[in-house]
């Protein structure tokens, strides 16, 4: 292979062909080859030229192609670009699709190497699933002549490292531009999963544009397949300390070489020089790099700090990702830049945007003082509402449960039972009938003097395992009538919190042998289990039919003793003289299996029409992003994977659980449950995620960040405590209209979680699992209406009278309606000021707040309140101390003010 002028010369008397290996050379590029170079002036090497180093490079000499050859028939050697320990790199023309291209061949000495081949395959296969104006491109590979290239973009310009030596450290501002180009480069690489493992200015080129230009995968490995043996690879100079000692290489390492590369940027000098690779492993543990504004003295201080942030060697302190470093440096903001670029930021951007500096402290004070008064203020009210510190209930569960199993004994089952379930739950019923028939000023008094008590306790046993056969998330959780009331020797019974008999029921055997005896039932000493007297009341005929089987019914009309109202109707059933059944029934009782409603019926055909609609929705929206490459399948999988996590925890200790293969079913039952949900999440995140990311994206910053694993970020503290305050100020607003409007009815509280610790655990992280799907549900339902109208308050408008229609459909009475109607604007309000973050965390914490609060610390049922307020505080104070970002609160004695 002819390389010399002298030949080429020979080639042009020829007729184009060398005599002595028979290339032929197109006319045009021998031209150019043969013609001494000008001398051209100083340029500005960002122009559109190819730089004066470059064209030094653009020679025959060493080189295994002379220009004009042409290889498989398609490539046209236009000359060598750079040589290097991984190959050699030519410019040559595309003649299929007239473009030109790069093509780099592996040495050949190296060629016939299998080790070198896989990884130069691996290296074509890496870099095409990178695609990013800042990323190099890479084509296609092949084979000419047992001489292996891949062909890649060609870029018209030159290697940073070149550029450096030319000309030395590139200008600020130019500087800061390239440094931005390169992180977001590298951004997409990572995204993608690829770590580049050799990034060096060498490996950045800077296109006659300037616009900068990843290259060279050739160390690149996906982050999931790297192996331990794989760690010590690539440059030392450029390499992070773990890098250089063979650990754990991750996209950290990366971001240390991205330190190393910007050091040179702006400062013209490499941060470390050695001459051995021991003596780089040295340095990089040991050394710290000169300061670059020793170097260049009016350097912007945000640039160093980013730099000497990048270079730390324990790379849990280096930023979290390329896109952190590109907003940390001077006038970034790389989410606005996309915006107005046309293109959807990635949740890594989104997540780097915003302020990483901590809020002031005047600022943080005045949130976490207001959350303790808030808080404080809530805690009052809602013991002032508390039924049960209004009805001074004093006897615990374990003590009705005692007395429960006492009565059922008296009763004539006094066999010890193999399992036995109980809870305790609010007489919703009488609590809506005092709202709507008794005065405002009546109806506290009538539940603190009167029966009945509005509090129940709910007693069953069985000679068997109770075992739910729910198919949901209650699966396995024994309530009063799951399992079914249908096996011989169950029963169950129902007492008030002060012990008063107010059911009871027996399962008789289907089948009786001869001799039983028949007793005569006292129905005296029953009566007076349910604290009932028998001089207020006088025998009626039964309307009522038990639910199982008996041979004689009996009933009673009056009123509870001492007082004239309400009217009471006693039904009660024996067999053989024992008691299989007795119930007192007041005026708002309906029988089991009354029909529903119109507004029930309707309320559960738009509840289910509505949930159809948006799975079915986000199930093509979903696809549609999966096809373009873009859901954040990262952030929904742990999204999903907490969800359901959160569910299957709260199920283990909220579930009745059973030493049988029973509890095998219920078991695969629950997490068949959380997997669904978790399921919905993902369906739901990835539908819709990318749209918000790509037309609200601030609102999801700092949700992007906890997804990220940014708990300890100051932005995400501040909206944490921002989101406790505002969801115990709805709280309060609905105690407070609840005070005003004189409702003793409880909105929201339940009393599972007053049952026990287990219980409390189960309740608790049930509730966090399934208050974090309602609220996205909601936040993507503002989101869809924003995209579709342009004024704000006619979105508000809309989304709280969809929020209301379950509402109004199930008839609620009209003050909780209008405290839905607050609700549901201030988390209107907080969705679109703060975002989704905020949104999620005040939902859950008016949810946790409405459960019963009491000031008698001393009660037995005061340890969920005093745990929901420790929690509370807990958080609050986190949240505060982290958003300060290590900033005084004092300064010389005074509260700092900005």
């Amino acid at each position: 292979m002819a390389k010399c002028r002298e030949c080429l010369a020979d080639i042009a008397a020829e007729n184009h062909a060398c005599p002595s290996c028979g290339a032929r050379v197109d006319s045009s590029i021998l031209a150019t080859l043969i013609k001494a170079p000008d001398k051209e002036s100083p340029r500005n090497p960002f122009d559109s030229k190819i730089s004066d180093s470059f064209r030094s490079a653009d020679s025959i000499d060493g080189a295994r192609f002379i220009p004009g050859t042409l290889i498989v028939d398609r490539y046209r050697i236009r000359g060598l670009l750079g040589k290097g320990g991984m190959g050699e790199v030519y410019r040559a023309d595309d003649l299929k699709l007239g473009q030109p291209v790069a093509l780099k061949f592996l040495p050949e000495n190296l060629a016939n190497d299998a080790a070198v081949l896989v990884r130069f395959h691996k290296e074509v296969s890496i870099a095409r699933q990178v695609s990013h104006p800042n990323v190099c491109r890479v084509f296609d590979i092949g084979d000419a002549n047992g001489f292996h290239f891949l062909s890649m973009e060609y870029v018209d310009g030159e290697d940073m490292d070149s550029l450096l030596r030319r000309i030395g450290r590139l200008p600020a501002d130019k500087a800061t531009e390239i440094s931005r180009q390169i992180c977001a480069g590298l951004a997409a690489a990572h995204d993608a999963g690829v770590l580049h493992r050799d990034l060096k200015p060498a490996n950045i080129m800077v296109d006659g544009r300037g616009k900068a230009r990843i290259t060279d995968f050739g160390l690149a490995v996906i982050a999931e397949q790297l192996r331990s043996d794989e760690g010590i690879a690539g440059t030392p100079a450029y390499m992070s300390p773990e890098q250089l000692t063979g650990k754990e290489i991750t996209t950290k390492s990366d971001i240390y070489a991205l330190g190393l590369v910007l050091f040179e940027l702006y400062t013209g000098k490499r941060a470390f020089r050695a001459e051995s690779l021991a003596d780089y492993i040295k340095l990089h543990q040991e050394s710290v790099p000169t300061t670059p504004s020793s170097l260049v003295p009016d350097l912007d201080p945000l640039v160093e700090r980013v730099i000497l942030r990048c270079l730390e060697k324990d790379p849990a302190k280096r930023p979290a990702s390329a896109i952190h470093v590109a907003a940390a440096l001077p006038g970034g903001d790389p989410l606005q830049a996309a915006l107005a670029a046309g293109e959807t930021p990635s949740p890594a951007m989104v997540a780097a945007a915003g302020k990483n500096s901590g809020v002031r402290p005047a600022i943080a004070v005045t949130l976490l003082a207001s959350t303790l008064v808030v808080l404080l203020l809530t805690i009052l009210l809602g013991s002032r509402l508390n039924i049960l510190d209004l009805i001074s209930a004093e006897n615990t569960p374990d003590m009705l449960q005692h007395r429960a199993r006492e009565i059922t004994s008296q009763l004539g089952y006094a066999d010890r039972p193999v399992d036995f379930g109980y809870g305790m739950h609010f007489d919703r019923r009488y609590l809506q009938y005092l709202d709507e028939n008794v005065p405002t000023s009546e109806r506290w008094d009538r539940i603190a003097q009167q029966r009945p008590v509005p509090v129940h306790f709910w007693y069953r046993e069985s000679p068997d395992y109770l075992q739910s056969n729910r198919i949901n998330l209650r699966s396995g959780v024994v309530t009063e009538d799951d399992p079914p009331l249908d096996q011989a020797g169950m029963t169950g019974l129902e007492l008030d919190s002060q012990g008063n008999l107010r059911s009871f029921y027996a399962v008789a055997p289907e089948a009786e042998g001869s001799g039983v005896t028949v007793v005569e039932t006292d129905w005296t000493k029953v009566l007076g289990l349910a604290g009932l007297d028998t001089a207020a009341l006088s025998s009626a005929e039964s309307e009522w039919i038990p639910r199982h089987a008996y041979d004689k019914r009996v009933a009673w009309i009056g009123t509870y003793p001492n007082q004239p109202e309400p009217p009471i109707r006693v039904e009660a059933a024996s067999r053989n003289g024992k008691v299989v059944s007795f119930n007192v029934y007041e005026p708002w009782m309906q029988p089991a299996g009354a029909p529903l409603t119109t507004g029930q019926k309707a309320n559960s055909i738009f509840g289910m029409s509505l949930f159809c609609l948006v799975v079915i929705g986000a199930a093509l929206l979903a696809r549609r992003n999966l096809r373009k490459g873009k859901g954040d399948r990262r952030g929904a999988i742990r999204f999903a994977v907490f969800v359901a996590t959160l569910l299957l925890t709260g199920w283990m200790f909220g579930a009745d659980h059973v030493p049988t293969s029973g509890e095998a079913t219920i078991f695969s039952q629950a997490i068949a449950s959380s997997l669904f949900y978790g399921g919905v999440v993902w369906l739901l995140y990835i539908a819709l995620e990318p749209l918000v990311r790509r037309r609200w994206p601030t609102a999801i910053i700092s949700w992007s960040r906890v997804l990220d694993g940014g708990i300890h970020d100051p932005l995400v503290a501040r909206d944490l405590l921002i989101g406790i305050l505002a969801g115990i100020c709805m709280s309060l607003l609905d105690y407070l209209l609840q005070f005003a409007n004189g409702d003793i009815s409880p909105s929201s509280a339940n009393l599972q979680s007053i049952l026990g610790i287990r219980q409390f655990l189960g309740w608790f992280l049930e509730g966090a699992g399934i208050f974090v799907l309602f609220p996205l549900l909601m936040f993507f339902i503002i989101f869809l209406l924003r995209a579709l109208l342009r004024r704000e308050w006619l979105v508000a408008l809309l989304f709280i009278l969809l929020a209301l229609t379950p509402s109004l459909l199930f008839g609620l009475p009209k003050s909780q309606i209008v405290a839905n109607i607050f609700f549901f604007l201030g988390v209107f309000i907080l969705a679109v000021r703060y975002g989704l973050f905020s949104f999620v965390v005040a939902f859950w914490i008016s949810q946790i707040t409405a459960q019963p609060f009491t000031t008698n610390f001393t009660a037995w049922y005061a340890v969920p309140s005093i745990a929901v307020i420790l929690i509370i505080v807990g958080l609050a104070v986190y949240a505060f101390r982290t958003s300060l970002a290590g900033q005084s609160l004092f300064r010389g004695g005074s509260l700092l003010e900005d």
